[in-house]
């Protein structure tokens, strides 16, 4: 039982995350849109990423609400969330030669090392939460009664 209770609040946490990124992106879509077109990737996956983005977040986040998707939900969460880091990592070892802009809401009140941390712990959430839910299957595997 505790260990459902720490998914459902992994879960929430990610919910959060994703709704409020995304919303702040659909929102402010033009700011948005110019600090994708600043970032050191080609303008074309810029304007794509810029439409996608905001949507890929909002489905993962509704992957995350049901139970039935939750795990798929967990691992796209944890994707995303590598990605991301990923991306910050880069910037942070200068693999772009240049600091692109950050990114809108409030991650861009925060510098790029606190943003890295952010997203690092995001990251864990996520793993943590797919280690958990897989752990809590087997368990309800393993004790549920067979059917005959």
């Amino acid at each position: 039982m505790k260990k459902k209770w720490i998914i459902e609040v992994i879960s929430a946490l990610l919910i959060g995350l994703f709704v409020y990124a995304s919303l702040s992106k659909l929102l402010a879509y033009n700011e948005f849109r110019f600090a994708m077109l600043n970032q050191p990737i080609p303008h074309w996956s810029a304007k794509l990423l810029s439409l996608i983005l905001p949507i890929i977040e909002l489905i993962v986040a509704s992957l995350l609400m049901n139970s039935r998707t939750r795990l798929i939900g967990l691992y796209a969460s944890g994707l995303l969330m590598l990605i991301f880091t990923s991306y910050v990592g880069l910037v942070l070892a200068n693999g772009f030669g240049r600091i692109p802009c950050s990114c809108g809401g409030i991650l861009k009140n925060m510098g790029w090392h606190v943003h890295f941390v952010f997203n690092i712990f995001f990251l864990l959430l996520a793993i943590v939460g797919i280690i958990l839910f897989q752990k809590q299957k087997t368990r309800e595997r393993k004790f549920s009664p067979v059917m005959s």
